[in-house]
């Protein structure tokens, strides 16, 4: 008896603390039996996640909605550039060039279009506006890359009575000018800069450098033209290629000597030499007695 009341008190010891324990502090509910508790957790936490993309697509619309709204203030780039301000020029100046007038049709744009091939020059585009004007002669814009615009003036061809080859081959005069870039390099690259491929959301208009780019729109074709270098480099190259067709050439001669007598002649065109130095100097750098 003794012997089992002793093995009772030690089993007894053994046993209590684990009978004495607090079950509160056993982790079994608070961690894997409370399931109440852990999906308010993840509902907040799948509320945050809702509102979040909610919140980031608000934001990717306003973005989109600002992006449309500051994409009306951009300038155009190289590719429209020229077009839209040579366009604007032509507007512009409609009193001058007195293009709004029931135009002839002389047959020239197919005539052109052929010779361009004749000549080997292929891939271009191009247009022709006829003014009715004495104030401008003939003279080549540039609308994009191997785009152009042709200006010829009616009196003037009638002037002289032109061909439609000799029509042709002032406007490939024109042509070479603007492959050469005649026409663009006399423009301010810091003005341009401030026009090309650049946005005014929020800021003030470039109207200066905008008037400007008019400007000297209007001092080259009515004023200032070209320099004795560029022509020089656009006859050279007019009679090498042309020497390959005698009759082109020929006619090309014929056609410098009509102007020259004309700008002599005729006050109302003796401003050609300004843009065109000169009909006289072009014929001696392709005489071929003297070349």
């Amino acid at each position: 008896m003794k012997r089992l009341l002793i093995l009772g008190f030690i089993l007894t010891s053994f046993s209590s603390p684990f009978a004495q324990s607090d079950q509160s502090e056993l982790p079994v509910e608070n961690e894997f039996v409370n399931f109440n508790k852990i999906q308010k957790v993840l509902k907040k936490d799948g509320l945050e996640k809702v509102a979040k993309k909610k919140k980031i697509k608000a934001q990717e619309k306003k973005n989109s909605i600002e992006d449309k709204k500051k994409s009306f203030y951009n300038t155009p780039g190289g590719r429209h550039f020229w077009e839209i301000m040579t366009q604007y020029w032509l507007v512009k100046n409609v009193n001058l060039l007195k293009w709004d007038f029931h135009k002839p049709e002389f047959g020239v744009t197919e005539y052109f279009e052929n010779f361009l091939k004749e000549v080997g020059y292929f891939g271009l585009k191009f247009k022709v506006l006829y003014v009715n004007s004495a104030n401008i002669t003939h003279f080549g814009f540039p609308l994009s890359r191997k785009d152009y615009l042709f200006v010829v003036s009616v009196p003037f061809i009638r002037a002289m009575d032109l061909s439609k080859l000799q029509i042709s081959l002032l406007m490939f005069e024109d042509l070479l000018r603007l492959e050469n870039e005649q026409f663009i390099s006399k423009f301010d690259d810091a003005t341009l800069l401030k026009l090309m491929n650049s946005n005014f959301y929020k800021k003030e208009f470039p109207k200066e450098a905008f008037e400007k780019v008019l400007a000297k729109y209007s001092d080259i074709a009515f004023n200032s033209g070209f320099s004795f270098k560029d022509q020089f480099t656009v006859t050279k190259k007019m009679d090498v290629i042309l020497k390959n067709n005698p009759k082109y050439w020929k006619n090309y001669y014929s056609l410098l000597e009509k102007i020259d007598s004309l700008t002599k002649g005729n006050l109302l065109y003796k401003h050609y030499s300004k843009i065109y130095p000169s009909p006289e100097l072009q014929l001696k750098w392709i005489d071929p007695t003297t070349n």
